[in-house]
């Protein structure tokens, strides 16, 4: 699930502390969808018609460094079906997507995540832009609220997988 492209020196961790910290490659495809191209060579004019303009884009998400990751840097495909699934590699990158969103929401406020996230901020939009300082800006967040949700679900889920589901219980059965 996590290529070496998301570790320092295309190397896995083992331990997976340093999944996505190769962000570098991560900020370039950001960069480049939200700037243009030619954003990659020199510094982007803000014009109009980008489409960090025509999104209002102000700073990197889970969801966009989770899109970059899983669909530019690991595509060998050219074409994506509705499915979600590649076509000539068969990945399955709309399960990868929400894997790494997932895993980027519920670690959000973690010190290394917000160091790669204003290092792809930085390069992306230029300035000191961190998490922090756009959060006061009108962002809310809502990682407690999403981790609070997630934990409640977990908990529901792995005690409903416990019991049997009602219908098949002796008790629910009509003689």
């Amino acid at each position: 699930i996590f290529p070496p492209l998301l570790f320092p020196g295309l190397q896995e961790d083992a331990t997976l502390k340093t999944v996505f910290s190769n962000w570098t490659l991560v900020a370039k495809i950001l960069r480049a969808s939200l700037h243009g191209v030619t954003s990659l060579h020199q510094e982007p004019c803000g014009r109009s018609k980008t489409n960090t303009c025509k999104w209002s884009f102000q700073q990197v998400t889970p969801g966009s460094i989770a899109w970059a990751a899983a669909i530019f840097l690991l595509s060998p495909d050219t074409e994506f079906p509705g499915s979600g699934v590649g076509k000539s590699s068969t990945l399955n990158y709309k399960d990868l997507f929400f894997q790494y969103k997932k895993l980027l929401i519920a670690k959000w406020g973690m010190k290394q995540i917000k160091t790669i996230v204003t290092n792809i901020n930085n390069h992306v939009f230029g300035g000191a832009k961190s998490p922090s300082t756009l959060e006061s800006a009108g962002t809310e967040d809502f990682s407690d609220e999403i981790n609070r949700a997630m934990l409640a679900l977990d908990m529901e889920t792995d005690s409903k997988e416990d019991a049997p589901p009602r219908s098949l219980t002796p008790s629910a059965v009509q003689v």
